[in-house]
């Protein structure tokens, strides 16, 4: 590190996984603006998890180093700002003792989620997107975070939406005309979906025990902590509705999603109300 060059640090918690970055005061600002959803100040140096963007000698380079070790090279700060991003937020969904982070998009709709396992580039943010506007409450365009009882908690992170040359940029909720979720929900919808241009939204209908195990497969810790992801996924899933199928546009795929729901908790609460009765 060159000489004369001061470190500021910053500790902060969520889902009870403390990271602690350290960068140049003059990044500080920066830093901040990366750190992952619903953290909260913490005191306490983690044994893992330590960050540091630390200057290269070389005008506007710097070196991500991840618990001592170098992780990105010498590299420009944007470049080192993402990927200390993406890292923060993996390291935190790998080693959340008591949630398991899965790869998927989550919306509320009627007090209730709508949950779209996926990794990347399988078109999940895009969907979430097109829901946020058309009604749905925010929760994730990353991660379902299950708690032991199945609920999904908030993760809402900026989505990051694609362009057409597929470099992602960064949206608040609030930009596309929605609003972010701030309560755990029960699963109401699991959607097994990805892009295929042309595609016509005609999915089949599957078992809840098909939704856990896709969950599953998308469950970060599931080699980690495999019973304590099989238990969490499989409340989840419980009693949702599970849909496969292939999809076109995010903006008929959503619209359909929304009814599905909507139509599902008529036909509950109609149920839970009993056959009606005339004198």
């Amino acid at each position: 590190m060159p000489d004369g060059t001061t470190l500021e640090s910053v500790m902060v918690q969520t889902f009870g996984v403390t990271v602690e970055v350290s960068a140049p005061a003059g990044l500080m600002e920066a830093v901040r603006s990366v750190l992952p959803p619903r953290a909260v100040p913490a005191t306490d140096r983690p044994a893992l998890g330590c960050f540091a963007l630390l200057p290269s000698g070389r005008r506007g380079l710097v070196d991500l180093r991840c618990d001592g070790a170098s992780f990105s090279g010498i590299c420009d700060v944007a470049l080192a700002l993402g990927m200390l991003d993406s890292q923060m937020r993996l390291h935190i969904a790998s080693s959340a003792p008591d949630h398991v982070f899965v790869h998927a998009g989550v919306v509320g709709v009627g007090g209730r989620a709508i949950v779209l396992p996926g990794r990347s580039f399988a078109g999940k943010t895009t969907l979430v997107a097109a829901l946020v506007q058309v009604g749905a409450q925010y929760w994730s365009d990353e991660y379902a975070v299950l708690d032991a009882d199945g609920l999904v908690h908030p993760y809402a992170k900026p989505l990051s939406i694609r362009g057409p040359d597929l470099q992602a940029e960064d949206h608040t909720v609030e930009s596309l005309g929605g609003r972010a979720g701030e309560e755990p929900l029960s699963v109401a919808l699991i959607a097994l979906t990805h892009y295929r241009p042309g595609a016509a939204w005609a999915p089949e209908r599957s078992m809840s025990g098909v939704g856990a195990i896709k969950m599953l497969e998308h469950a970060v810790p599931a080699r980690a902590r495999p019973e304590q992801s099989l238990a969490a996924v499989r409340r989840a899933a419980d009693g949702a509705l599970v849909l496969l199928g292939e999809r076109g546009e995010a903006e008929e795929a959503a619209a359909a999603l929304i009814a599905e729901v909507s139509r599902t908790r008529v036909a509950q609460e109609a149920g839970a109300q009993g056959p009606r009765t005339h004198p």
